[in-house]
C-alpha cells in the first residue's frame, strides 16, 4: 500500500507542478481545508483540482487516504511556490516569459473550444460515406510470423539446416547459434508485413506456405538466414465498426481545420498585419 501511495504522490506532484491554470477567485463562504501562511486551500478549490486531473488518475482518489495524500500534495505545491516567491523567482524575466506563454496557451485553448463548439460534430452518415469511399485505406495487409537463425558463414548455416532436418528444435538452435538480437527469443521476429524487411528475406519468408516450413538458406547483408514460418494472417478488410471512432476523429479534425482556416482568413482581413520577412534573410549564417 505504501508503494502505491508513493507512486500516486509522485504522479500527482508532476501534474500539479506542471499545471498552468489558476482557479476562479475564492468566495468568503468556502470552507478552508488548509492554510499556508496567508494562502488558503478551500474545499471547493480542492474539488476543482481533482476535476483538472487526467481521467486515469481520478479513480485513484476515491479512497479517503488518497484524498489526504492529494491534499498534502497541494500543500507541498504551495510551500514550494511560497519559497520561490520569497527568493524573487516570480519576478525573474525568464519566469515571466514562460508564464506569459502558458497564459497564451490557456487562452488559445479556450478560444478554440468555443470556436469549434457545435460545429465539429460528425454524423453517422458522414462516417459511413467516408468508409465506403475509402475502403482501401482500411485494409489489413497479409502478415506472417517467423523465426530466424542468422549465422556468419554458409557452412554454419548448412550444418544448422541439417540438424533442423534431423528434428532438433529450431528455437533452441537459434538461442545457441544465431547472431541476431532475436536469438534470446528463440529467433522469434514476431509478425512482419511486406516492405518491412529486406527483399531477399521477404521473398523467402513469404514464399513459405505451411506452418513449420523451413526456408532454404538466404544470404543478406546481415549473414546467412534460415527462416521458419510460425503463423500467417491473410489480408482482410477492417469493418466499419472497427474503424468508426478512427473515422469520426479524422473527420472532426478535418472540420476543425476548415473552421480554423476560414476564421483566420476573416481575421487577416479584420486586423492589420505587417510581416517583414526580409529580416529573416541571413539569420542562419549568424549562428
Amino acid at each position: 500500500m505504501k508503494g502505491r501511495r508513493w507512486i500516486l504522490g509522485l504522479m500527482l506532484s508532476f501534474f500539479l507542478l506542471w499545471s498552468c491554470e489558476e482557479g476562479p477567485p475564492r468566495s468568503k463562504s468556502e470552507e478552508v481545508l488548509a492554510e499556508i501562511e496567508d494562502r488558503v486551500i478551500t474545499l471547493e478549490e480542492f474539488k476543482r483540482e481533482i476535476e483538472e486531473l487526467p481521467e486515469f488518475l481520478k479513480p485513484m482518489l476515491i479512497e479517503p487516504e488518497a484524498k489526504k495524500e492529494f491534499l498534502r500534495n497541494l500543500v507541498d505545491r504551495e510551500l514550494l511556490l511560497l519559497e520561490a516567491s520569497k527568493r524573487g523567482m516570480d519576478k525573474e524575466e525568464e519566469v515571466l516569459r514562460r508564464i506569459e506563454r502558458c497564459k497564451k496557451a490557456v487562452i488559445l485553448e479556450a478560444f478554440l473550444d468555443d470556436l469549434f463548439r457545435g460545429k465539429d460534430e460528425v454524423a453517422e452518415e458522414e462516417i459511413s460515406r467516408f468508409y465506403e469511399e475509402n475502403k482501401e485505406k482500411f485494409q489489413i495487409p497479409e502478415r506472417i510470423r517467423v523465426r530466424d537463425i542468422v549465422v556468419k558463414t554458409r557452412e554454419e548455416a548448412e550444418e544448422i539446416k541439417r540438424r533442423i532436418a534431423q528434428g532438433e528444435d529450431f528455437a533452441e538452435l537459434a538461442r545457441r547459434y544465431s547472431i541476431s538480437p532475436t536469438a534470446k527469443r528463440g529467433g522469434d521476429l514476431g509478425y512482419i508485413e511486406r516492405g518491412q524487411v529486406g527483399k531477399e528475406f521477404e521473398r523467402a519468408a513469404f514464399s513459405l506456405k505451411e506452418l513449420g516450413e523451413v526456408s532454404d538458406i538466404v544470404k543478406t547483408t546481415f549473414g546467412y538466414h534460415i527462416i521458419r514460418l510460425e503463423d500467417r494472417q491473410e489480408a482482410r478488410q477492417r469493418t466499419l465498426d472497427e474503424v468508426r471512432d478512427e473515422i469520426r476523429q479524422r473527420l472532426r479534425e478535418r472540420k476543425r481545420k476548415e473552421i480554423l482556416e476560414a476564421h483566420l482568413k476573416e481575421l487577416r482581413q479584420k486586423y492589420r498585419v505587417t510581416i517583414r520577412e526580409e529580416l529573416l534573410e541571413g539569420e542562419g549564417q549568424k549562428k
